[in-house]
């Protein structure tokens, strides 16, 4: 074994360095009473949390989106807070924001140039012991940070933070939101769309690392209570369950959601030849405010549109319970081997990582057909409405795959994309080996050069950077 090792060694024609095992990065820190050796919490492990009120004013005139966020945020930690950091994702489009600095002069999937936008932060406020101030926030780049009056005292004490807002919607999103224009209307893809907490754990307190585009995102679980307000010819799809559907919906499609929820077969909420129409529609003049909730999430998004095809369908759950499975789109992506299946592929994936991994835990999954070719949310995935066949089950089977990593889970994406990107494409492949009788098990579009080639690592490039990277180093 020695010699072997000392051949390595002074072999200059191979990449193998055998001082790369023994890199910090790459064995995990000793157990401690926060976190076990194992990797299973220890017996002092603690987690903050985040509970969100949100109304939020979807305006087509200027495209723009304002409102107010009130954050509910309990300190679990052992540690006094005189300061809390919050993401500021939206600034990433500001022209002199770092992401736009660090895109390629050629442009990318993830590009940040074009497009002046970001933050409009009004005012922020915390209610601390039941008194109410005014705080001057300090903003570099996508961050923020409050300098409180007085110290978020440890386990369990709270806070209550609301921020004023507004921003533009840019019409390409980083490939994360945006907004399509179709014939017949405008498809906003919303995500990003409120100031939230940064994380504060045990391994780096605050988690403050910019939103660049290319790396995600590490966020707070809590309970999110929302309300969205959009020209009433509009229906609006959100993470979570809608909680006024007599006042947004008609009693046609509450109807008709009801047969979906207890159907193994797509069943049509608004049709093709509905779009445009006003019977589809409680009313088609001013706004209607839609109410979402959802329970022990680190996220939520929505999409809203007159354009789409709306269908939905029932997902079996292992435990007997019921969820609903939805996919809006629009006409232009219907098909039999297009769209129409949609539903029936989120369906089945759900269905098959409930059955093998763990069950899903939210109550409805929506897939919107837009701009975006492939974004993940809780409860909510954007997926490009131009795909077909394989690489659309495919595209759908991998984003809602991302609620299990790391929406579920709740890896750190903003530090180790890699970890989320590699869980959640090992049980997409084995999604397709089940997904009906392996119909595209052997697609050859699903395995052609460059397709997710990252997976074998004998295609990668020699130069290729290591795997413990941030992803914007990679």
């Amino acid at each position: 074994m020695g010699l072997l090792f000392s051949q390595n060694v002074a072999n200059d024609n191979t990449l193998y360095n055998p001082h790369d095992f023994y890199l910090s990065t790459f064995n995990p820190p000793a157990g401690n009473e926060f976190r076990s050796a194992n990797g299973a919490p220890g017996p002092m492990y603690w987690q903050n949390s985040a509970d969100y009120l949100i109304h939020a004013t979807l305006s087509e005139k200027d495209t723009t989106i304002t409102g107010d966020v009130t954050i509910s945020y309990t300190n679990n930690s052992p540690d006094k807070l005189d300061y809390v950091w919050l993401q500021l994702d939206q600034n990433l489009f500001n022209s002199a924001s770092r992401g736009v600095a660090a895109t390629p002069v050629s442009g990318d999937r993830f590009d940040a140039k074009g497009f002046n936008g970001g933050y409009r932060i009004t005012s922020v406020s915390v209610t601390q012991h039941g008194k109410t101030y005014k705080v001057q926030p300090v903003i570099t780049d996508t961050r923020m940070q409050l300098r409180l009056n007085s110290p978020v005292l440890p386990k369990g004490d709270k806070i209550d933070i609301k921020v004023n807002y507004g921003f533009e919607i840019p019409a390409q999103g980083s490939d994360r939101l945006g907004r399509m224009y179709t014939k017949n209307g405008i498809i906003y893809e919303i995500a990003q769309w409120y100031p939230r907490m940064c994380v504060y754990d045990d391994i780096e307190g605050w988690n403050t690392l910019p939103y660049m585009g290319l790396g995600e995102f590490y966020c707070e679980y809590g309970n999110y209570d929302y309300y969205v307000t959009a020209p009433a010819e509009m229906i609006v799809y959100g993470s979570g369950d809608l909680q006024n559907p007599a006042q947004v919906l008609t009693a046609e499609q509450i109807k008709r959601l009801s047969i979906a929820s207890n159907s193994d077969k797509t069943v049509t909420i608004v049709s093709a030849d509905e779009i445009g129409k006003s019977a589809i529609r409680p009313s088609t003049k001013g706004n209607l405010t839609w109410h979402f909730t959802m329970k022990n999430t680190r996220d939520v998004a929505w999409a809203a549109s007159k354009a789409l095809v709306w269908d939905a369908a029932k997902v079996n759950l292992p435990s007997g319970s019921k969820a609903i499975a939805m996919s809006a789109y629009p006409p232009e992506s219907m098909g039999d081997t297009a769209w129409d299946r949609a539903t029936e592929y989120l369906k089945a994936s759900i269905e098959i990582y409930s059955k093998d991994y763990f069950e899903y835990p939210w109550n409805s999954a929506v897939s919107i057909g837009g701009i975006v070719t492939g974004m993940e949310y809780p409860g909510m995935i954007f997926n490009d409405y131009k795909e077909k066949k394989a690489p659309l089950w495919f595209l759908i089977s991998h984003e809602i795959g991302h609620n299990w990593y790391p929406m579920i889970v709740g890896s750190n994406e903003r530090k180790y994309m890699w970890q989320d990107e590699g869980l959640n494409s090992f049980i997409n492949y084995h999604a397709n080996e089940l997904f009906n009788n392996g119909e595209y098990a052997q697609d050859p579009s699903l395995f052609a050069k460059d397709f997710f080639a990252f997976l074998d690592i004998s295609k990668l490039p020699d130069n290729h950077d290591p795997l413990m990277v941030v992803p914007e180093a990679d």
